[in-house]
Parts: C-alpha cells; structure tokens; sequence
C-alpha cells in the first residue's frame, strides 16, 4: 500500500480547491467558519465507497458547545486529557496536535493547549519539538500522557508526548520519541528514542500504558518486517523512561498483507486493560475493520495470531478506521472511529456524526454498542488521513463529553472542539 508522508499530503491539501469538513462549524468569536486543512498518515487501502447523507439530526442541548477551531494553524492527531495526578492543577485539560510552521511548512512540532474553564476556552502553553522534527524529517501519530506513578527520575503527574519522526527523510529511517513535561506541559525535554527503524519501513502511533509495578509499556505500529508482515502492533517497556526493551509483538497476524494498527489503550473500571485497534489489507475481511482485547496486564495480550471479533452497533451498522476509546464517568466505554458503514458495507448516512457505546464495562461477553451523536460531527469523512482521523473524546469536571477532531479544507487540516451534555 502506498502511503502519503505528512508534507506530501499537506502539499496537496494547499493546492486543492475541493473543502469538505465539519457540518455548520462555528468559529472561536461564534461566527460561522468554514473548514480548513489535510494532512496526516494515511493507513487504509482503497477510497471513499459513496454515500451521501447528512447524518444525524440532534440540536445543541443546555449544556452544549458548538464546534470551534482549536487554534489558526495546522492541527492533526489530536490527543486530550483531563488532569489527575497535579493536585490543586487536577480537572484541567490539556490538549495536543502535530503541526506544522515555516516558510516551507515542513518544521514540524507538538503543539500542547491548556483549558482550565472545562473545555469552553483553549490556549496555547507549550511546544514540544527537537533538530529532527524542526529540520523537515516529519513528524506524526502523537499521543499525550499523564504518568499515574513515578517512572525513574520523573514524578507521579510528569507529563510524556510521542510521536513518530523521520517519515520525510530522504532514506528513510524512522524513530520513536519521547518527551517528558513537569511543568504541566509549559516546557518539554526529550528523554528517549526507544527504537530506530533498521530499514525505511514506517513506525507508528504510539501509545503508553503503565503497570501496578511501575514500568511503562509503549505500544506502536511498526512496518520494518514487510515481507512477513505488511504491519504489525509491537510494544517496548522501561522502568525508567529513557532504556527501553526490544520491541516484541502483541499483534501480527498470519496474513503478511494484514495491517493490524492503530492501538489505543485504556484501563477498565475493574484493573484490567482494554486496547482497540484496527486491521486493514486488501481483504475483505480486514477492510480497516475495528476490534478490542482485553488484557491482566499491558505487557501481555495473549496469542500475536489470534482474531477478535469485529466491533458491530446493535442496530449492524459498523465503526472503521482510526478507532480511539474513552472510559466515561459511569464506566461504561465510549469508542470514537473516523467513519461509518452499513450493514451491507456502504458509508452509513452516519458517517461522521456518532459514537458508539457500551455499558459493558469489561468488554468480554456479547458487548452492545449503541449509536449516540458526536459532539463535533463531521461531514463526508474519507478514509484520507485528516477528516476525522483519530478524534479524541473526554469527560470534563463539569460532566460535559468534549471531543477534539480534524476536518479538511483549502489550506491545511484544521482542529475542532466541541462538546455536550
């Protein structure tokens, strides 16, 4: 499968014409805006199947945020948290996008926003960014962390920023990075490279998990054994946060064309860990398909073979692509996707304006999952690497769903938040 680098992609996006974004956005000063941007990794196979419908009709409730941008420049990735371990800092919530500035637009960086009125205002507090991600080697596929737990020298409450570096290169050899904040995200240090690929093979998406004993487990995507295995999901640990392990693998599957991605990890109301992912290839069955396993401990996800089954709504419609999970206030799980399908394989009229749900708090069993509107609904998405891709959804202090997503436009991909009761 071919891929689009995030400057190739961000190149096409600022010499297009065509816009296609987020249904009636309004802007931060409450005017109507339109929808800007694209740009991002691309992870699927094939293009768009059709469909054209306008999705789910829900007005704003009394406590609902219309959709606005995150900030005026190119927003992709986004990642949000709602602070737990800062004491009298707890309850605030950060954010994160990849941007990209210059003249040439390729000096890429994390840019880091704060909200300490539970989501009604953001601003910018911080920038993580080294020689490889400000020399144009590209950057993609971040994640922001909170540490639960001391991990060597950095505190409970340290905060950590991954990205995935060097897909711009001209021979091509990628690194996963790490960066440490323990000033709530203001200033930002690298502390490791966990791995460099050996080969112009792509590595992916990061995301953290850390265990009762202290160690913390980094899941990625890694491309590097693409005779055996087009993609496959690995994962590495330190107890310290700056040596790292050798990466094994938590998922690869025996179709070497299968491409098993995307993970997102979170802990379940009962100690056990959850991680959605998504498996795309030209078959079928794969498809950009979503899945969930449930785990003791993240360090160990069972058989690297194994199959899931496939995450379906109650009423057999199906989320695919760049799936992300939240645990509510009440337990039960929210599963975010960048699009939505039919029974019979078709872009549901939903597409890009819900959530799934499921008050199956230990995702094992029959799990029902149940349709509900998303907070920042957007139009048409595509399997293309910005509209939609990987919202990401959080409960603030207030009780408010705020969701953090990206939509396309004429001059580069755009980040939106919004929320609802």
């Amino acid at each position: 499968m071919q891929r689009r680098t995030l400057t190739t992609a961000l190149t096409a996006a600022l010499t297009g014409t065509a816009v296609a974004g987020i249904a009636g956005p309004a802007s931060a000063d409450g005017t109507s805006g339109g929808t800007d941007g694209t740009g991002g990794r691309s992870h699927g196979t094939g293009g768009r199947a059709g469909g054209t419908g306008t999705g789910t009709d829900v007005g704003p409730g009394p406590a609902d945020q219309a959709p606005r941008l995150l900030h005026e420049g190119i927003g992709l990735y986004p990642r949000a948290i709602r602070l737990a371990h800062q004491g009298a800092a707890d309850d605030r919530l950060l954010a994160s996008v990849v941007t990209f500035e210059g003249a040439d637009g390729a000096e890429g960086s994390g840019a880091i926003f704060e909200s300490t009125d539970g989501g009604a205002t953001f601003a910018q507090v911080g920038k993580v960014f080294d020689e490889a991600t400000q020399g144009g080697e590209g950057i993609c596929c971040a994640t922001l962390y909170e540490l639960p737990r001391a991990i060597g020298d950095l505190p409970e409450g340290a905060l950590l920023w991954s990205a995935s570096v060097g897909a711009d290169r001209a021979e091509r050899r990628m690194t996963i990075r790490v960066w440490a904040s323990t000033d709530l995200g203001r200033s930002w240090e690298r502390v490791a490279i966990t791995h460099a690929a050996a080969n112009e093979g792509g590595m992916w998406e990061p995301e953290f998990a850390t265990t009762d004993d202290g160690t913390l487990v980094l899941l990625y995507c890694d491309e590097t054994d693409g005779k055996r295995h087009s993609q496959k999901i690995v994962l590495q640990t330190s107890t310290d946060a700056l040596t790292w392990s050798d990466p094994v693998p938590v998922i690869e599957l025996e179709d070497p064309a299968s491409r098993p991605g995307m993970p997102n990890v979170r802990r379940l109301p009962d100690g056990r860990w959850a991680m959605t992912y998504e498996v795309c290839g030209p078959s079928p069955t794969d498809a950009c398909r979503l899945f969930v396993r449930t785990a003791d401990d993240p360090r160990d996800w069972g058989p690297v073979t194994a199959r899931d089954a496939v995450i379906v709504a109650d009423d057999g419609t199906e989320p695919r692509h760049t799936p992300t999970l939240t645990l509510d206030a009440d337990g039960s799980v929210i599963l975010g996707s960048q699009m939505h399908y039919t029974v019979d394989g078709a872009i549901s009229p939903n597409n890009g304006q819900v959530l799934l749900r499921t008050r199956n708090s230990a995702l094992t069993g029959d799990i029902s999952w149940a349709t509900e509107p998303a907070p920042v609904p957007v139009e048409d998405p595509d399997d293309s690497p910005c509209p939609n891709y990987s919202p990401t959804i959080v409960r603030t202090a207030a009780g408010q769903l705020l969701e953090i997503t990206t939509a396309p436009g004429s001059d580069g991909c755009r980040a939106w938040y919004g929320s609802r009761g």
